[in-house]
């Protein structure tokens, strides 16, 4: 079966004016697609593997060959546009494909593979490939009538990326007639409609693994595990690339390095930052973090962080007995804190200090930030003392009370690698 496939894909598809020559697992997808007895189909595989592509070959062949009518329906137009995308570059590809198309002369074929603008594609045998999204918002009123009358075959494209149930359930109404098959692709996030189907008897499963990628030589694998997983969070590793859903018991989040020795502070360029406690709900400790950069290695170090409850002046206090000279402190720019930031630099002057402490504008929510620094955390870019509320913060994330001193630590190194971009500048 599987050669018959491939021989099939290879004789109708091209890629780069060449036969298209389809590994064995996206031939179980193209076939699986394909399969009339399949009502209700649930695919992933690694990022790169070529599912997008594969899939709309299938769609291609089915609405060319077979007549079918197949929305392709995303949580929002651009999603859904992907898959069009490919659907656009392969038309042209042989001419049982694009006969008998109804919207699209001939000489439009070609220009289309570099325009990528089409929405929709018919065919006079009744075949009929429409992109749409389930975002009403983005709905246009032939996009509405899609959904109202659903197709022989509805393709939802990034399904992992859909969580509203309210969302799904226009999709489940709208496979019909003697077809009435759903398919279903995306990456493994959790939480999403894509998981609840995953763990559902009535999907049939889909699944290509990396293991499985790499062999038939989709995937690089010295590049991936020397230059991509280290920038990756562990999260999207699991989601983009093991195709596994991530379970908060599987791993933990941040996987601090203690060092064993602290380069002097004259070899070091200090930079710190605050957290201000104002009572806010989970946010009881003022958090205080001081990182050092070694000036020849750029190897950033905690030379001291605070977790502790502080009023204003007690906060003030310890800023101002640091005995650091800092390159630059770090004070959220938002309400009381501009004002204590003013109180401090007056001080700060008074006693001769003069600090540069720096205003952060924020534009991200705290846990966006904090999350960010995942991939430097787990690289050892950042190595620390230990022993104290800010490693405890790292190794229990996000299981927490408090998460403070993670924000201070957040900010502050932001504001290294700010100065980074200051010192290239100029």
């Amino acid at each position: 079966m599987i050669k018959k496939w491939k021989d099939f894909i290879r004789k109708v598809f091209k890629k780069n004016g060449k036969p298209y020559e389809a590994t064995d697992g996206q031939v179980e997808i193209f076939e699986k697609i394909l399969n009339p007895y399949i009502k209700n189909l649930w695919i992933t595989a690694p990022s790169r593997y070529g599912k997008t592509e594969i899939s709309a070959l299938a769609i291609l062949t089915l609405a060319s060959q077979f007549n079918l009518k197949i929305p392709i329906v995303g949580g929002s137009y651009d999603k859904a546009n992907k898959i069009m995308e490919y659907i656009l570059e392969h038309i042209g590809d042989n001419y049982y494909i694009y006969e008998g198309l109804i919207n699209l002369d001939l000489k439009e074929v070609e220009s289309l593979k570099v325009q990528r603008s089409k929405v929709a594609l018919r065919w006079k045998n009744g075949g009929w490939i429409y992109i749409t999204s389930i975002d009403e918002r983005n709905i246009s009123k032939e996009g509405s009538r899609v959904v109202g009358e659903g197709g022989d075959m509805v393709f939802l494209e990034e399904a992992g990326l859909i969580k509203s149930e309210e969302q799904f359930s226009k999709v489940v109404r709208m496979p019909e007639g003697k077809i009435a098959k759903l398919v279903m692709s995306g990456n493994c996030f959790e939480n999403s409609i894509f998981e609840k189907a995953y763990h559902s008897d009535i999907y049939h499963k889909v699944k290509i693994t990396l293991d499985q990628a790499i062999k038939e030589g989709r995937i690089d694998k010295e590049r991936l595990f020397k230059v991509i997983k280290p920038q990756m969070t562990r999260k999207d590793w699991l989601r983009f690339y093991e195709t596994k859903f991530p379970k908060s018991d599987d791993f933990s989040y941040f996987k601090p390095k203690k060092y064993e020795i602290l380069p002097r502070l004259e070899e070091m360029e200090i930079f710190g930052a605050i957290d201000l406690s104002l009572g806010e709900k989970g946010s009881n400790l003022t958090g205080i973090v001081i990182l050092g950069k070694e000036k020849k290695t750029g190897k950033i170090y905690e030379v001291e962080s605070i977790g502790q409850v502080l009023k204003p002046d007690e906060a003030i206090n310890r800023i101002l007995s640091f005995p650091y000279n800092f390159v630059r402190f770090g004070i959220e720019d938002v309400y009381f804190q501009r004002y204590f930031k003013n109180v401090i630099e007056e001080k700060s002057r008074r006693l001769g200090k003069f600090i540069p402490f720096t205003g952060i504008k924020q534009s991200k929510s705290k846990i966006e930030r904090i999350e960010s620094l995942e991939p430097i955390v787990n690289t050892a870019q950042i190595e620390f003392k230990g022993g104290n509320e800010l490693f405890n913060e790292l190794k229990n994330y996000p299981e927490l009370e408090f998460i403070d001193v993670l924000d201070a630590l957040e900010m502050c190194y932001r504001l290294i690698k700010e100065n980074q971009v200051l010192i290239y500048q100029l």
